[in-house]
């Protein structure tokens, strides 16, 4: 009888028991394979976002260096207000003297140091929503035709971004609140100059002559990636216009 119990005792799995442990360690398998993919889908999704990141940071940095430093804004085209078009280019054209020889890209004095292609100091950003690109224009390559009002496309830009941008809003400000006509914001829009008639504005609906008093620059601009949109914002004061 010990012999019996002994070989009994021995005995390996039944079918049931093989079949369940497979199930289990199958449901297992799955699991895990779901939790890794999810993890990696995860990391995936935050790596892009922070290169999206970085991408729109450095982007913002270089608008607003050449903004801040900027002796004037030449041109604007679609700017914020009541005729800002979604599906029109937006540009903001502007002028600095960057290596200090009072000249801008070899054009002045006879002290003007030769024009430098790596630092342009008469230059358009734009943005073209066909093409979700925001460019960078060096206006003093010969032949180009800078952007003017009546453009449509940004012609002769390199890209800035990847690509990634889904809209680019430039507002423009001033300091002159004596014609803001909401006190209670604080703002003296481009529109409220061009509203308050001569000599600040000519009541044309268009943003022209209040270039002249326009002293700060507000870029907002939107990148989408993945179905999910991230908005960078930062307001420039032209420190040097003229």
């Amino acid at each position: 009888m010990t012999s019996r119990e002994e070989r009994s005792g021995q005995a390996g799995f039944t079918l049931v028991e093989m079949m369940v442990a497979m199930s289990l360690t199958i449901i297992l398998m799955l699991l895990t394979i779901q939790v890794v993919g999810t993890s990696g889908a995860a990391v995936k999704v935050t790596t892009d976002q922070q290169s999206l990141n970085e991408e729109a940071r450095q982007a913002i940095n270089r608008m607003a260096r050449d903004l801040r430093q900027a002796s004037s804004v030449v041109t604007a085209v679609n700017p914020d207000g009541p005729g800002y078009q979604a599906s029109g280019i937006v540009a903001v054209r502007a002028k600095a003297d960057f290596d200090g020889d009072g000249c801008i890209g070899g054009v002045g004095t006879s002290g003007c140091l030769a024009y430098n292609a790596s630092n342009p100091e008469d230059v358009t950003y734009c943005f073209e929503p066909s093409s979700r690109q925001l460019y960078v224009i060096d206006n003093q390559v010969a032949g180009l035709t800078p952007v003017s009002a009546s453009s449509t496309s940004c012609s002769g830009g390199q890209p800035l971004l990847a690509g990634n941008v889904s809209a680019f809003v430039v507002e423009y400000r001033s300091n002159a609140y004596r014609y803001d006509t909401t006190p209670t914001d604080g703002v003296t829009t481009w529109r409220e100059l061009d509203a308050a008639g001569p000599p600040v504005g000519d009541a044309n609906s268009r943003l022209d002559l209040e270039l002249a008093d326009v002293d700060s620059v507000v870029l907002s601009l939107t990148m989408r990636l993945g179905g999910k949109s991230q908005v960078y914002r930062t307001q420039i004061s032209l420190r040097n216009r003229s």
